[in-house]
């Protein structure tokens, strides 16, 4: 009988490089290319068209993806080849049509330098990938946040620009000091600031000396003098230092002082500022995580201390924003109100420790399955580097035996360079890049299982680590919370509340049997929404 022949399937081959730091140690556009079309040719993949942008992939829309999606709905094109996932997307928008395009059989196949993606395979490893390369994104500027803070906790202010006096540790090394005295100008500054505690000059006395005795300013122009007068009521000099700036949040500096606590006192309240609220010193684990949904300020913690009629007092926590950018109408949030929407959130991604060992397991075969689906493009690829470092050492050779001109040796040999360092990162990087991922699964459904009771158990320190782990964009807007979830926490999120359902018919899961028909069940009745 006869039986039609199938229809090989159409390839657009997709490139993208951004111009932002997100892609620094991605190969160009034309690297990709070369080492994809060679994928392609090694597993017969017809390549219809060829299709490369610049720009970010956080970016929502971007031109070239777009006509790329539309030319596959449109019967163009059957299916992708790109060098990574992350390629096609840093931000859910895109991701989410990708996959939804995928899971309906419209792109019938998306091959990588890795592996293949085919409609019927694991969702959860696909969110995951998208997940990650996502909150990467998101991370950039988060990261740099949570550095700065950290700074801040060991004692060193994160200020681009230090106050007069003070300088940044040009040869820093672990451990030693990150902020050092800058001569002659805190010994002329710390003189100022007492002469004003003490009452031995005005401020504008002192000013005026500071400008007499050759004080200057920013690229060496005369001290303004609305900048002396920042100088003089900055905290630093005394010994602590406030960031965020404005945020009313306090950190003990490990710099040199200028004067002591009572002199910046003093000091106070000659500028009549002796009300300025001062420096907090208890900890309040939600300021500097959290915005103000009408102005983008940062939400604070603001103590209140109330004495009864009957002489007992009473001490409570509310979060507010800090106002820096003129009126804002949001109203004070009670931590206990709070703290509960942080509970709800928490409990809405809480699933049961069987589950994280049957994903970790389910996602392990998948993994199993990447290996053995990449392995002879790894060989191919090992070989091929091989091969260009034995043409660098020929064109070497020929090069000290002038048997090549200096022109043609530094073109080839630049091009060969090149071409194996993408080789040798696309070899070398792929078992690391999926044992990365593994973990950061482990990490996120381990999390998932067990925040909730750490969250209802833990002191302070231990919540602020919580819902600094749980993702980004907290906004606060009329008490009521909102929070960009972690990718692999969002798609957790959204999936928990089936699996606690189904868990609930084999409990207690603590008994091996009833366990084993848990796991059992999930492999076969699938409540991943897809």
């Amino acid at each position: 009988m006869f039986k039609p022949k199938t229809p090989k399937k159409r390839y657009i081959l997709y490139a993208r490089k951004s111009t932002t730091s997100e892609d620094r140690q991605v190969a160009s556009i034309e690297s990709q290319i070369e080492a994809m079309q060679k994928v392609a040719d090694e597993h017969n993949l017809s390549v219809v068209d060829v299709m490369s942008e610049s720009g970010s992939g956080f970016k929502v829309g971007r031109k070239t993806f777009n006509q790329m999606l539309e030319k596959i709905e449109g019967g163009e094109a059957d299916g992708i080849v790109v060098w990574k996932l992350s390629r096609l997307s840093r931000n859910p928008d895109d991701a989410g049509r990708i996959m939804g395009m995928l899971q309906r059989g419209q792109i019938k196949h998306i091959r990588t330098v890795e592996r293949n993606w085919m409609p019927d395979d694991n969702v959860m490893m696909m969110y995951v990938e998208f997940g990650m390369t996502n909150q990467f994104s998101r991370d950039l500027s988060t990261d740099t946040k949570r550095g700065l803070i950290k700074k801040a906790e060991r004692g060193w202010a994160p200020f681009a620009v230090l106050p007069l006096g003070y300088m940044h540790s040009p040869y820093k090394k672990l451990g030693e000091e990150e902020i050092i005295i800058d001569e002659p100008n805190f010994t002329m500054m710390s003189e100022a600031l007492r002469s004003v505690a003490s009452k031995q000059r005005t401020p504008i006395e002192a000013y005026e000396h500071l400008v007499e005795i050759g004080v200057k300013g920013k690229k060496g122009k005369p001290l303004p003098h609305s900048t002396y007068y920042d100088l003089l009521s900055h905290p630093m000099y005394s010994g602590q230092f406030e960031y965020p700036e404005g945020s009313g949040i306090m950190y003990q500096s490990k710099a040199p002082t200028a004067m002591t606590p009572e002199e910046y006192e003093s000091i106070l309240v000659v500028l009549g500022k002796k009300d300025k609220p001062r420096p907090q010193t208890h900890f309040v684990p939600y300021a500097g995580l959290i915005k103000c949904g009408e102005c983008g300020c940062s939400i604070i913690g603001d103590p209140k201390h109330k004495i009864q009629l009957n002489g007992n007092t009473h001490d409570y926590m509310y979060y507010r924003c800090t106002k820096k950018r003129g009126a804002c109408a949001q109203p004070h949030t009670a931590v206990d109100k709070l703290e509960n929407q942080y509970r709800d959130i928490l409990a809405s991604i809480t699933i049961p420790e069987a589950f994280h060992e049957w994903a970790i397991a389910e996602i392990k075969k998948d993994q199993e399955k990447l290996i053995a689906d990449r392995g002879q493009t790894l060989v191919m690829q090992r070989k091929e580097y091989d091969a260009c470092l034995k043409q660098m050492d020929t064109l070497v050779e020929k090069y000290l035996e002038g048997k090549v001109p200096d022109d043609y040796y530094n073109r080839h040999l630049a091009e060969l360079e090149q071409k194996s360092e993408l080789l040798k990162t696309i070899a070398d990087g792929v078992d690391q890049r999926v044992h990365e991922r593994l973990e950061e699964i482990d990490r996120d459904l381990a999390f998932a299982v067990t925040a909730c009771r750490r969250f209802a158990e833990g002191d302070d320190t231990v919540k602020r680590e919580i819902i600094s782990y749980l993702g980004s964009n907290l906004v606060l807007t009329n008490k009521l919370l909102d929070i960009e979830l972690k990718r692999p926490l969002e798609q957790v999120q959204k999936i928990a509340k089936n699996i606690v359902a189904v868990s609930k018919r084999f409990e207690p899961l603590e008994k091996i049997d009833n366990k084993a028909q848990f796991m059992n069940y999930l492999t076969y009745n699938p409540v991943m929404g897809g």
